[in-house]
């Protein structure tokens, strides 16, 4: 049996721990370094560590896509406070999920309670977001959904839809179009980005660009986002602001994007 009050028992446990993938986040946070001080039993009690929580993979596919989008939202590197405001969610909840995620390769914990993106969790928390804006998108535009309960229908469908579902999905809403054929089902006559006055704010319904609604969608235009028209030209060509970023879009482009008020 470890006597709990010698350094040296400090480090074995440590290193048990770790050998069960519990994260040295969890131990720095009650004061539990290897080889530093000593413990006293009553450190040890039954209490003095939380049971690990478990994580589904659906939780850590949610946390990693809400990291993309704060990350292109702004250029410095979004804090804990940022995930948790965004995904509704106390600060103090996120703790426990985020050690796993360092632990597993996801992200780097730094000072200031910011949150960096692995190459790992980059390449995830991409795939996922593009799924639930493809996702969106057809509900929305080729099924007619209303856009904000398309997106949050794509919310759930995200974790489950195959990668060849996703890809066919994909080429489907992007593939041109017969003339006549209506993508929307059940929303004429909705009115464009030029038909809008400088400083309106406006909510996407539908882009029907053919064969340029994957680089609007990667800019940040899609149904369900809201932007500002910030300058309109003479030529009809329009600058709106998405995320904080400005975007130049041509008058054949603004035409295709279809719009409403934002509340």
């Amino acid at each position: 049996m470890l006597n709990k009050g010698c350094p040296c028992a400090t480090r074995i446990l440590f290193e048990r721990c770790v050998e069960v993938k519990m994260t040295a986040g969890i131990f720095k946070r009650y004061g539990i370094y290897p080889g530093r001080g000593l413990l006293t039993p009553s450190k040890f009690s039954n209490n003095a560590f939380p049971n690990m929580m478990s994580m589904s993979s659906s939780t850590r596919e949610d946390y990693l896509e809400a990291l993309c989008i704060l990350s292109r939202k702004s250029p410095q590197l979004p804090t804990v406070r940022d995930l948790a405001v965004h995904l509704s969610l106390d600060p103090s909840e996120l703790e426990e999920h985020l050690d796993i995620m360092e632990h597993d390769g996801d992200i780097q914990l730094l000072p200031g309670e910011r949150i960096r993106l692995t190459e790992k969790g980059l390449e995830t928390g991409t795939r996922v977001m593009k799924k639930h804006q493809v996702l969106a998108r057809f509900l929305s535009e080729v099924l007619g959904m209303d856009p904000g309960a398309a997106s949050e229908e794509a919310c759930i469908l995200e974790h489950d839809i195959s990668d060849e579902t996703y890809q066919r999905l994909d080429w489907y809403i992007r593939r041109p179009r017969r003339r006549g054929h209506r993508m929307q089902m059940g929303r004429p006559n909705l009115p464009t980005l030029i038909q809008f006055p400088e400083g309106t704010d406006l909510k996407v319904l539908s882009v029907r660009c053919p064969g340029g609604c994957e680089r609007l969608s990667d800019m940040g235009i899609f149904p369900g986002e809201r932007i500002k028209i910030i300058h309109t030209l003479n030529n009809k060509a329009v600058v709106v602001q998405v995320k904080g970023c400005d975007i130049a879009l041509s008058p054949e482009i603004a035409s295709c994007i279809f719009v409403e008020k934002s509340e």
